[in-house]
């Protein structure tokens, strides 16, 4: 008897497409157009991605922004005071109501995403080798255990969005907890505490955090938590929901799109390419070494060999990433608490480096991306390489519910795509009545 796994590589000839065929038939791979745009396929109020601009169908280069609910996110960091953190509380306001609250607003939504996770099932951990996997389950569980998960009305939806919001950072860290550290500690959200405190809170057995601490994860959570209607993970989630069917399903499905290393996963490459590099060169800021490194990189003698360099470029900021800035000036300020200002600069001078390199070497403009410092802030935080990608998750679900509820209230066409058929036409042959 064949084994199968050997019987589908013998076939895997008849699964190959063509390269050529793509652009034959005007297919857009990855719903990209010829000149690297997004194809354009729906509408959305809640956040905008900015990064050029089309003239007669060429890109130009702008400095990058990114709006949500029509507010530049970098005026909206602006206006948080260092005593205020709350910041993430009025961003996740602001993408699933649509508005910035009100004071009392932000007390009512503050105390419900925070108190919800509290009447979430007991038994959060799970036999899979993945936190985001463990996630997913933990949010259909969830479902399970609604009484009416169902539901169709607007604010039902909303409020069941809010309890998986605020049940996630309880998916983590008790699985964290759990699998990672040494002993298990008590990790329910506290109410009297923002959400970026909860965070480290419940990460820390210690419980100890700094207020600069907080503001890096408050800014974290910001950055992270929308990023425009056609990312992968957020466009998985607006194909689901134009079927009709529960947010439960599509978020966890978002959560399986953010999970891939093409998406999600990026910061935790970003994070392994620089503990790499550090071992090889050290900390040295010499711009005439890192080049050489970077020209290595490319050349595919360095690292994984992929002929990458993990968090430069993205593919709609060029200019600039305005998360990545965000993020780089808090990890100055938490660089100088902890006496790690020498890391700092190294990340610094890199991203110079491997800026001009790129331009040097194929003559395009290209910026550090949010993940090239956001690796170097959950190090410093002290988080584990594992839970760095389902930090992300904790926050870009408050963009998966703003996007799940505008579609349901937009009642959005089913999403049916077409595919060419490209395979030949066969004559029966082979057992179709299960005898020789």
């Amino acid at each position: 008897m064949k084994n199968l796994q050997d019987i589908y590589k013998e076939h895997e000839p008849d699964n190959f497409i063509e390269p050529s065929l793509y652009p034959r038939y005007r297919v857009k791979q990855g719903l990209r157009n010829d000149n690297g745009t997004g194809v354009k396929v729906g509408l959305t109020k809640v956040s905008q991605v900015v990064g050029y601009k089309e003239i007669h169908g060429r890109k130009a280069d702008l400095e990058g922004k990114l709006i949500y609910r029509g507010y530049s996110v970098d005026d909206l960091v602006s206006h948080f005071d260092q005593d205020n953190l709350f910041g993430f509380e009025q961003i996740a306001f602001l993408l699933i109501f649509g508005a910035l609250p009100t004071k009392e607003e932000l007390e009512s939504f503050h105390y419900e995403l925070l108190t919800r996770a509290t009447n979430t099932m007991t038994d959060f951990t799970y036999k899979t080798s993945s936190i985001l996997n463990a996630m997913q389950i933990g949010v259909l569980k969830l479902y399970g255990n609604d009484e009416n998960p169902d539901n169709d009305t607007l604010e039902h939806r909303m409020l069941k969005g809010i309890h998986i919001l605020s049940s996630m950072p309880l998916f983590v860290f008790s699985y964290y907890t759990d699998v990672h550290a040494k002993t298990f500690w008590e990790t329910y959200p506290k109410p009297d505490k923002s959400f970026a405190e909860n965070i480290l809170y419940m990460a820390r057995e210690n419980r100890k955090y700094t207020k600069k601490e907080v503001s890096l994860v408050d800014k974290l959570l910001i950055v992270h938590a929308d990023h425009g209607g056609g990312n992968n993970s957020t466009f998985a989630d607006v194909v689901i929901s134009s079927t009709g069917t529960d947010i439960y399903s599509c978020i966890a499905a978002s959560l399986g799109s953010l999970k891939g290393p093409k998406h999600g996963g990026a910061n935790l490459k970003v994070y392994e390419q620089f503990e790499y590099l550090i071992n090889e060169v050290g900390l040295t800021c010499d711009e005439d070494v890192l080049m050489d490194v970077c020209n290595k990189m490319l050349d595919k003698e360095l690292f994984d060999h992929s002929g990458l360099i993990y968090g430069i470029g993205h593919a709609i900021y060029t200019k600039s990433d305005p998360r990545a800035q965000i993020i780089k000036k808090e990890c100055k300020e938490l660089a100088i608490e902890k006496g790690l200002m020498d890391t700092f600069n190294f990340f610094e001078a890199f991203e110079k480096a491997a800026i001009k390199t790129m331009k040097k070497r194929k003559g395009i403009t290209a910026c550090a991306n949010v993940d090239f410092y956001s690796g170097f802030a959950y190090r410093m935080l002290g988080f584990r390489k594992e839970i760095f990608t389902p930090l992300f998750a904790i926050a870009r679900t408050s963009g998966w519910i703003g996007h799940h509820l505008e579609s349901r209230q937009n009642d959005r066409k089913l999403i049916r795509p077409a595919n060419v058929y490209v395979g030949e036409m066969k004559k029966v042959e082979g057992i179709l009545n299960g005898k020789d």
